[in-house]
């Protein structure tokens, strides 16, 4: 115990101490926090150029849509105005159109709408954006003024013009809401989760697989091996790496919820935010207890492989089949997604080497019987202590063992002839 306390110190420290490590976390948290201010970032600066009491841009000819009225039919600016607030409208004539393409493509403008006749316009902008624009928008107003205005011709009072305009309602009801889970609010989260569990398991699982063939490679393995028990050195790498990599999400998230608090109002109305933030607590509890279990049953694997390769160069093509493994399950978590209640999806999620991933995914998009969380729990804990086991028999051989990495047959006979000899 006392030397499997140092080597877990020892390693814990070093990614401590590192700065790859502490830099790395350092600028993650940054992104998080410029990520999650963007919103009060960009409201700032817009206040700068805002006027106090009218939300309507100070003069600016560059933030100015033009209204070009071919026909003659179409509302005042006060109209615009009202409509649509925070942009600044002006009405411009038909023979102005040539000039106002020259500014739009130069900058001085931000664009054109152009009424045509009723129902019929042409937009001129520069480049579109990505978001919703003044266009669209504008489309959609001038053609319920328009019907208005045409069955208001025809006798319609105020009130049955807008009975008759008012677009239907629909709501939706998702049955699964009475245990506090909707698949829509819980996709953002758990599309987030899986790509931590995926990059984290993977990336610590790499480093505890280099840390051991590094120290093969330069022979300290040999001295090592000498002074302490192999199963110290593979359980307190691995859980040393694994201590570093939760304190490293538990950091992330922290930050991520610290910044989403302060600029919580900024998000109140983008409800695929507030979902990734307004979590259920017993989701967070699963993160972490299948991060644990994930982390340390593939942690094992990288470390009994990366005893195998010589040369940290060799150690891509070692742990080849585990990154396959791991590629295999977030695909099939993915691609679970979308038909989370899918049979294969069921049988993945109790397949050890998958569950870690499969069945987190279905516990956060459905709900799964506690009784099939608790099967692939078990199988899980054991799948991992018995690969636990079996990677320290190959970490004690493989790392005293140079050349060119042993076969799969080859390797199942050295452990059956190494367990022969220990059983004598």
């Amino acid at each position: 115990m006392r030397q499997f306390r140092t080597v877990l110190d020892y390693e814990f420290m070093s990614y401590m101490k590192n700065k790859v490590y502490v830099w790395s976390t350092i600028v993650l948290v940054v992104i998080l926090a410029i990520l999650l201010s963007l919103p009060s970032i960009i409201g700032f600066f817009k206040g700068l150029g805002v006027t106090p009491g009218g939300g309507e841009p100070v003069d600016d000819p560059t933030a100015t849509v033009y209204i070009v009225d071919q026909s003659g039919k179409g509302p005042d600016t006060a109209f615009y105005t009202s409509a649509l607030i925070g942009i600044r409208w002006q009405i411009a004539s038909a023979d102005q159109l040539d000039t106002l393409r020259t500014d739009i493509d130069a900058g001085k403008a931000r664009a054109a709408f152009i009424i045509n006749e009723p129902g019929k316009y042409t937009y001129i902008v520069k480049r579109e954006s990505l978001g919703a624009s003044e266009g669209p928008r504008l489309q959609g107003t001038l053609d319920m003024y328009f019907h208005s205005a045409a069955l208001a011709a025809r006798g319609l009072t105020q009130a049955e013009i807008q009975a008759f305009l008012t677009p239907s309602t629909l709501e939706q009801v998702e049955t699964v809401q009475e245990s506090g889970k909707s698949m829509t609010q819980a996709y953002l989260y758990t599309y987030l989760l899986l790509m931590l569990l995926y990059m984290t398991v993977m990336l610590y699982g790499q480093m505890v697989a280099t840390s051991v063939a590094g120290e093969k490679s330069n022979r300290a393995m040999e001295m090592l091996i000498t002074s302490a028990r192999p199963m110290s050195l593979m359980f307190g790498k691995v859980l040393g790496s694994g201590l570093a990599g939760l304190a490293q999400i538990g950091a992330l998230m922290l930050a991520a919820a610290g910044f989403y608090q302060l600029n919580a109002a900024q998000f109140k109305d983008i409800a695929i935010i507030k979902s990734a933030f307004e979590m259920p607590a017993d989701i967070m509890v699963y993160t972490l207890v299948f991060y644990l279990i994930g982390y340390f049953m593939y942690a094992f694997l990288y470390g009994a492989l990366g005893s195998l390769a010589s040369r940290t160069e060799d150690i891509n093509t070692s742990i080849m089949p585990i990154v396959l493994i791991l590629v295999a399950a977030m695909m099939v978590s993915m691609v679970g997604m979308v038909s989370p209640d899918a049979a294969y999806v069921t049988v993945c999620s109790f397949i050890p080497l998958l569950s870690p991933m499969v069945m987190f995914m279905r516990i956060c998009m459905t709900d799964v019987p506690f009784w099939q969380i608790g099967i692939s729990l078990v199988l899980m804990i054991a799948t991992t202590v018995g690969i636990g086991w079996l990677s320290a028999r190959i970490y004690r051989i493989g790392v005293l063992m140079y050349g060119k990495p042993p076969k799969l047959g080859e390797l199942i006979r050295i452990l059956r002839n190494d367990r022969r000899a220990s059983a004598k």
